[in-house]
């Protein structure tokens, strides 16, 4: 994200968020229930249960909790992970949490010095290690890959660094053009293409926005579904922007509501080749073979 044009609302009513919680556990969620039980911005890592799993970094294994489980323990409606999204969302959690905005800005989120591009390391939590090797690795002394000016290609490209590494890099938006065809990826469209040739997000997806600039990339870390006449939700982390986490409602047709991000539509995702979901009944936080 290179643009300033974000804008924040905040509705905030005790009895309301307690109404639309109860909602949440017995039906699923609308779009402004997704934006006020996740917060919006900063809510989390996500709406739906998540799995805990083991990544290769010899870390501790990251737990994601549930915004709102269910009596049952699950959330209806949540897309589950493949095995590779679950390892990727696991390690982008580990790098959101341990984003913040330089305390010279004075808790006052701007473009360009004071978005969510300084990392903890050392600090509680850690920045990943094996990740800021990677960008040493991959590309030595670059600013992108900096402390103070970390970049959303290089969130993307460190979630997958110890999973599955994405050998190319572009511009945020550049991602989509230069991953279309490659042996190993395959691309779900959002935007990108008209409502019948539209997939379905799922967590530890690259998520591609487009704007008149250069775009901005993500992960996706939880996917609730839309039906019929009910828009869904998704939540993905980042660097380089407002939030280490935003969520936005998932409408039925696809399409990512994108008005609080004023400029930029949700072109589509990339994923690992071999990655699907067919909706049914899995139980959240099930993975997907």
């Amino acid at each position: 994200m290179n643009t300033s044009r974000l804008g924040v609302t905040a509705v905030a009513s005790g009895v309301v968020v307690v109404l639309l919680l109860g909602f949440v556990t017995l039906t699923g969620l609308s779009a402004s229930l997704a934006w006020s039980q996740s917060g919006g911005y900063g809510g989390g890592p996500g709406i739906c249960l998540s799995v805990t799993v083991t990544l290769r970094t010899g870390s501790p294994t990251p737990v994601l909790s549930a915004a709102t489980p269910s009596p049952t323990g699950t959330a209806p409606g949540c897309v589950p992970a493949s095995r590779i999204g679950a390892q990727v969302v696991a390690l982008a959690k580990e790098m959101a949490d341990a984003l913040y905005v330089k305390a010279a800005c004075g808790g006052h989120i701007s473009y360009p010095d004071c978005y969510y591009t300084w990392y903890k390391a050392p600090g509680l939590p850690t920045f990943p290690q094996a990740v800021i090797d990677y960008g040493e690795q991959v590309c030595p002394g670059c600013s992108a890959w900096a402390n103070g000016s970390y970049q959303c290609v290089s969130f993307v490209r460190g979630a997958y660094s110890q999973v599955y590494p994405m050998r190319l890099t572009a511009n945020a938006f550049d991602l989509w053009a230069t991953y279309a065809g490659q042996p190993g990826w395959q691309e779900i469209p959002s935007a990108a293409a008209p409502a019948g040739q539209r997939g379905l997000p799922m967590p530890g997806d690259v998520m591609i926005f487009k704007d008149t600039s250069i775009g901005h990339a993500a992960i996706v870390m939880s996917v609730l579904l839309p039906t019929g006449t009910i828009d869904g939700a998704i939540t993905f982390s980042n660097s380089n922007s407002v939030s280490p986490y935003t969520t936005m409602p998932l409408q039925p047709d696809l399409i990512v509501d994108t008005s609080s991000w004023p400029g930029y539509s949700v072109w589509g995702y990339l994923r690992p080749a071999g990655a699907s979901f067919v909706p049914g009944p899995p139980a959240s936080g099930q993975l997907a073979a």
